[in-house]
């Protein structure tokens, strides 16, 4: 009677064990399920597939198609081709810049301004703005220059991020040498400007863009044909 208790006993252990065992794996099944579904729920608000479609929309309106233009255009530099700027620039001087040098990039900043195809303005702008800083360099010509002087330098940087905070800008520079007097003068103060736009050297005699000082102050057709289409005007 004893053993045949202990049986039973023995028995009903089994049955028990069996039937928790399977309830015990039906229910780590479905928590395994559920944490499944709150891991797929999470990524799905996240939505990545989202993210990068953003990605690649920022990425690619950040750029545009330079308009056509026509042969006499000034050519525009490579650096520049193919992005969009905004056409407000925030510009600042060197703080050891002379004030003749200074004075002629204003007028030179003034001539730029009264196109309506960019503006220009006397402040320091932000990292996700257009700058240009106005300075000088003291470089002397050697024999190998063969009689050609430096007169001075500029030129776009552009900065492109991209991502869903996209933006592209462009910090420029403009530097006129002071080692020669001849450099200080509104025709090379504009040329150098021009530069620091986007727009490269021209072979018309009467572009400001021309790479040869002319004495141009004034921009002509092909070179306001050239900035419009930089900032597309």
């Amino acid at each position: 009677m004893k053993h045949r208790g202990i049986a039973w006993l023995a028995m009903l252990a089994m049955v028990l064990y069996l039937l928790l065992g399977k309830n015990y794996q039906v229910a780590a099944k479905n928590i395994a399920t559920d944490f499944k579904q709150q891991v797929i729920q999470v990524f799905a608000d996240i939505n990545p597939k989202k993210i990068t479609k953003n990605y690649e929309i920022a990425t690619e309106t950040s750029k545009v198609t330079m308009k056509s233009v026509s042969k006499t255009a000034t050519p525009i530099e490579s650096v520049v081709q193919g992005h969009s700027l905004s056409n407000v620039y925030y510009y600042r001087f060197a703080t050891t810049i002379p004030s003749n040098v200074k004075k002629v990039f204003e007028e030179a900043v003034s001539e730029y301004n009264q196109t309506g195809i960019v503006k220009l303005v006397a402040r320091k702008g932000t990292q996700k703005q257009n700058q240009i800083l106005f300075s000088t360099y003291n470089k002397k010509m050697t024999t190998a220059n063969q009689g050609t002087i430096e007169l001075g330098h500029g030129g776009p940087e552009v900065i492109q991020q991209t991502g869903m905070n996209a933006y592209t800008v462009n910090h420029a520079k403009a530097s006129l040498n002071v080692r020669y007097a001849e450099s200080v003068q509104l025709s090379v103060a504009v040329h150098e400007l021009g530069h620091a736009l986007g727009l490269d050297h021209s072979s018309n005699r009467n572009s400001v863009m021309y790479p040869v000082d002319q004495g141009e102050t004034s921009l002509s057709s092909g070179d306001l044909e050239g900035l419009k289409a930089i900032y597309n005007n």
